[in-house]
């Protein structure tokens, strides 16, 4: 575990992880793509079955995906807003932080109102790159794909 990481309580390292995500996941909900993307870090990896089932590699392939996603969505009068709560934090032994939440879509169309799209359960790797948390690997499950 690096001197950095030792330094900072276990409550430092949950509060920055909750702060890495409240602006992780307001870019994604905003199609800032790019910037979503650079919230992952050069070769990360990301699978949610079975939409995404065989795992985008690398932080270009994530932003082409997200970019293209961004401008689907709009296109269609289509917003996503992802509420990720009951995070599990673990420290591990080098320095990296598991992170387990329980993610509700929300999915709003023009004209039509919100609802709930899906319950999620998401797995993350984060890394420190440069002093800040990024996701390494994520696998997302939804919960109606997993009973």
């Amino acid at each position: 575990m690096s001197a950095a990481v030792r330094e900072k309580t276990y409550e430092d390292i949950c509060a920055e992880v909750g702060r890495f995500y409240a602006r992780h996941v307001q870019l994604m909900d905003e199609g800032r793509a790019e910037e979503a993307a650079d919230t992952f870090t050069e070769e990360a990896s990301m699978v949610s079955p079975p939409k995404i089932s065989t795992p985008i590699v690398g932080r270009a392939a994530l932003a082409a995906g997200l970019r293209a996603n961004a401008d689907q969505l709009a296109a269609d009068g289509i917003r996503y807003r992802r509420c990720y709560s009951t995070i599990l934090v673990e420290v591990r032994d080098d320095g990296s932080v598991f992170a387990r939440s329980y993610v509700q879509v929300i999915r709003t169309e023009r004209d039509k109102g919100s609802y709930l799209h899906a319950m999620c359960v998401c797995e993350d790797v984060l890394v420190r790159t440069d002093g800040e948390l990024k996701v390494a690997e994520r696998v997302a499950i939804r919960d109606d794909d997993s009973i």
